[in-house]
């Protein structure tokens, strides 16, 4: 199994978990927050399950990237049978509703340049030398269509970064979506 499909298991499950929480996502959306902490501590007790059932070699968490003081989220090992592979995950939490008054939507985190959106993110995750670099951004409540819409607005306005899609809204109950992006650079 390749890497996108090993994330994308790893994501798919971990919905189940999420799914678990639904009251919670529920709660984030109706009062506007987003609790990227607590997506983060329900990751890494779900990796921690994943380790102890040896479905997963290792991980650590806000490991240092290679530049200055910046960390990624989660640097997760698996196995490929004959060696070991690296496979690096930034976690985000987008609020998809209203926040004091304004709408935000996925269309807006994809198309901004700053440390609200995810471009920063991905810049970091690319300078990155070893190993597959992905995004699990945890949206409450589903985006739906302007999911797809986001990752070509990305796409098209910070060429040459580049996301694929490896999760999709339709896959998800409406109160949340945990959104699955490859990061990679087009040469």
């Amino acid at each position: 199994m390749n890497n996108r499909n090993v994330v994308r298991d790893i994501v798919l499950r971990f919905g189940k978990t999420l799914n678990e929480h639904s009251k919670h996502m529920k709660c984030f959306c109706a009062y506007g927050v987003q609790l990227e902490g607590w997506l983060k501590g329900e990751f890494l007790v779900f990796l921690d399950e994943l380790k102890s059932t040896k479905e997963i070699v290792n991980f650590d968490r806000e490991v240092s990237s290679g530049s200055g003081r910046r960390k990624v989220d989660f640097c997760i090992e698996i196995s490929t049978g004959v060696s070991s592979e690296l496979i690096w995950v930034e976690i985000k939490h987008w609020l998809i509703g209203y926040q004091k008054g304004y709408k935000y939507n996925s269309l807006f985190y994809f198309g901004d340049p700053s440390s609200v959106g995810i471009k920063p993110d991905v810049e970091k995750l690319l300078e990155i030398e070893r190993g597959s670099k992905f995004l699990l951004i945890l949206a409450t409540a589903n985006p739906g269509d302007e999911w797809l819409t986001g990752v070509s607005r990305f796409n098209g306005k910070f060429s040459p970064l580049s996301l694929a899609p490896l999760t999709m809204p339709e896959e998800f109950p409406t109160s949340y979506f945990p959104g699955l992006l490859e990061v990679m650079k087009i040469s």
